[in-house]
């Protein structure tokens, strides 16, 4: 196993102000949803500001942290060409050699990881609401994998507004009478149903095109699953206002 901590930063020179720039304008405007976020879910309003404060910029610092939980080896047949000198002239012989390469999958901290660990304590205080939530999950789960594609060299791609979309629509199907906990199941979907059906369930696809690393999450920025949940937050909000 090589490294468990693997430091990826996106841009470099002259674009990483502009980087940490739009990162900290995305940080300022998140606290403000994830405060509203954890107020539905009855902790105090001190708190909230405190928590979002903390989810919000650790996200951002951590962004570019990724750690290393497996490592893949896949051998593959490679074709090579040995030359051969007759009376001077060359001549290529083909022979197979056999190469193994290793793919490291790590998840990302800001951008997986945070998301993760909030959306399961936000699990714990909505238990008596968990079966609906589930099943908002799993719908989200089954629309990620359908509009998530595999590019190689990029990894998963999905437009950021379909796991928000769904998950708010979802979200005011099951829970149209009790419109206050539209937010926070839009926001527990959309990251799970982000993780589980755009990243995971296309894990085997990207090992396939055996890149060096599988960032889980993103790598380095702020990945479609911390942008989902973070949108579904706002549109949430906005269901609620015109409801």
């Amino acid at each position: 196993m090589g490294k468990r901590i693997v430091i990826f930063y996106p841009f470099r020179g002259i674009l990483f102000p502009v980087y940490l720039f739009m990162g900290l304008i995305l940080v300022l405007v998140s606290i403000g949803y994830f405060k509203d976020l954890l107020l539905f879910v009855g902790v105090s309003r001190k708190l909230s500001y405190l928590f979002a404060f903390e989810i919000s910029f650790l996200s951002l610092l951590l962004s570019p942290v990724n750690f290393v939980i497996k490592e893949v080896k896949r051998r593959a047949i490679a074709p090579r060409y040995d030359v051969v000198y007759v009376f001077g002239i060359p001549f290529y012989v083909p022979r197979l050699d056999i190469e193994y390469f290793t793919t490291q999958v790590a998840i990302n901290f800001g951008g997986a990881l945070i998301p993760l660990m909030l959306s399961i304590s936000l699990l714990f205080l909505l238990y008596k609401y968990l079966l609906p939530i589930f099943i908002n999950i799993i719908l989200l789960i089954i629309v990620s994998k359908y509009f998530s594609k595999v590019i190689e060299g990029v990894g998963v791609v999905m437009h950021p507004f379909i796991p928000p979309l769904f998950s708010v629509l979802f979200s005011y199907l099951l829970f149209f009478k009790m419109p206050e906990l539209i937010p926070v199941s839009a926001y527990i979907s959309s990251v799970l149903g982000t993780l589980i059906g755009a990243d995971l369930l296309n894990l085997r696809k990207i090992i396939d095109a055996s890149p060096q690393i599988v960032s889980i999450g993103g790598m380095g920025s702020f990945d479609g699953i911390f942008l989902s949940g973070l949108f579904s937050v706002l549109l949430g909000e906005l269901v609620i206002s015109i409801f």
